[in-house]
């Protein structure tokens, strides 16, 4: 997204409802479960957090050895030439940030500018050069979904993300309006959308078909590792030139989803399916979605859920927050929070994981590279980062649960966290004995080490240590976890 947060550090909902509002006013899962331990295996790297590769059950996210995942990570996406994360500075050093501060996943950006800059062949050496920040990421044990990103289509209409060549406008008014007015106020860059979803030829074949192009040779490169965790169709879609029916709060566009969106995500999961059996692809409902609106999808498109929350009151957060989890229980699929935040401001970011982790809503922010980053340069140490940003973001969480949470909570002012789990699978069944819970519990938050209470369970890590362990004491059917600041860590 986030053209908007460039200019401020304001949450760009701010901008984007105040004026796209009186704009509109005045006018698997077709995934297979995956390769599971058996009832008494318990695999390596089990204790440090998920063990790769992560599938599903229902709405939850789960790990090789059938455990409950959350994740928390940040989005990393750079929209300047040459559109890839190194060459804005992104490396080892700032996994290992992300990594000893209890991050498990990042999203990472794909720009077609970068991938396919012009018709013919995908360019390799950008995605070489992905796959270099991939392995960084993997190697620190953080999870990558690999994301089309774009925001207002092009750079012809002063978006981002898709390239000029696939501007079908039909000459309309191209007038000189910045995001995120150019949604309502740019007649060519939405005839360029209804070019998009009808799959107008350019260059001898259909935009979306060379959308597909490039999809499959990425997909090519990184189906066999299993700490990418998936493909997102793309960033933010727009409806076209018939958007203001999407704006509806109480029933959002359903036939327009079923009519342009539906299609395409199909499309996009055929042709994954046809070279990955494991990773999915996540689908994100048009930008309206992300102010408290409903949507039917996944729906039957195979697809799990991308959300954004940009609302512009708390009422709006959860209703975003509702929708996004009725969907995903609706479907039977996983759902992820894709996008929130834009913001340095650390009570409102308090705030918005609060919420989340009250709906047990993995969730990425909106943006390493613009938010917790300082002086324009990407840290390499938790010294120079953000710290209002890095503290609201690091909490503790649920990595990898041997059962199924049931409610989890976390004070910022008392640094109380509370957790309760079942103990059983999802789909019902037992775990291994020794396989254990682990909880994030990061220094940046307990520096002075915690304090464990516990029921159901017996802790099986040392005294303070950033990966809390717990071991499910004999039949017990529930476990119930408090963790408050301060303790012995000899």
């Amino acid at each position: 997204m986030s053209a908007c947060v460039q200019k401020s550090t304001t949450r760009k909902v701010a901008c984007v409802v105040a004026l796209l509002a009186g704009v509109v006013i005045a006018m698997v899962s077709a995934v297979p479960a995956g390769a599971t331990t058996s009832a008494r295996q318990v695999p390596a790297g089990a204790g440090k957090g998920a063990v790769p590769p992560l599938s599903s059950h229902g709405r939850w996210f789960t790990d090789a050895a059938g455990r409950t995942v959350q994740l928390r990570g940040v989005n990393e996406v750079y929209k300047h030439a040459p559109y890839y994360p190194a060459a804005d500075g992104f490396g080892s050093d700032d996994a290992s940030l992300l990594a000893d501060n209890g991050f498990n996943v990042v999203r990472l950006g794909i720009d077609f500018r970068g991938l396919l800059p012009a018709p013919g062949a995908v360019q390799q050496d950008y995605i070489d050069q992905l796959a270099t920040t991939v392995d960084e990421l993997s190697d620190k044990g953080i999870y990558v979904l690999l994301d089309f990103h774009q925001d207002g289509f092009s750079p012809k209409y002063n978006g981002n993300g898709f390239p000029d060549w696939w501007a079908i406008d039909d000459g309309a008014d191209n007038p000189d309006v910045e995001f995120p007015l150019y949604y309502v106020l740019n007649p060519a860059m939405q005839r360029a959308w209804d070019h998009f979803w009808m799959n107008s030829e350019v260059s001898g074949k259909g935009i979306q078909d060379w959308f597909i192009d490039g999809l499959t040779a990425v997909v090519k490169r990184f189906r066999s590792d299993e700490h990418v965790i998936g493909y997102e169709a793309f960033n933010e879609p727009w409806p076209g030139t018939d958007f203001v029916s999407c704006f509806s709060p109480e029933a959002g566009c359903p036939d327009l989803e079923q009519s342009l969106m539906v299609p395409f995500a199909e499309k996009v999961v055929a042709a994954t399916r046809k070279l990955t059996k494991r990773q999915p692809v996540f689908i994100e409902p048009f930008v309206q979605f992300n102010f408290g609106t409903p949507t039917t999808l996944p729906g039957s498109t195979g697809a799990w859920l991308s959300a954004h929350d940009y609302a512009s009151s708390r009422e709006g957060d959860a209703t975003v927050v509702k929708q996004a989890a009725d969907a995903a229980t609706r479907d039977g699929k996983p759902v992820m929070l894709t996008e929130f935040g834009a913001t340095n401001d650390g009570d409102q970011l308090n705030y918005l994981t609060g919420l989340y982790d009250q709906s047990l809503m993995p969730w990425i922010f909106w943006a390493y590279n613009e938010n917790v980053v300082t002086d324009g340069t990407v840290p390499a140490t938790t010294e120079v980062a953000n710290q209002t940003v890095l503290r609201a973001l690091t909490r503790p969480y649920p990595v990898a649960i041997a059962g199924r949470p049931t409610q989890f909570s976390f004070d910022p002012a008392s640094k109380v966290m509370s957790l309760q789990y079942k103990t059983r699978r999802p789909g019902g069944g037992k775990y291994p004995t020794k396989l254990p819970s682990v909880v994030a519990v990061q220094r940046l938050t307990y520096p002075e080490g915690y304090t464990v209470k516990v029921k159901g369970a017996k802790v099986a890590s040392k005294p303070c240590a950033q990966r809390l362990k717990l071991r499910k004491r004999g039949k017990a059917k529930s476990v119930s976890v408090t963790v408050t600041p301060g303790g012995a860590c000899s």
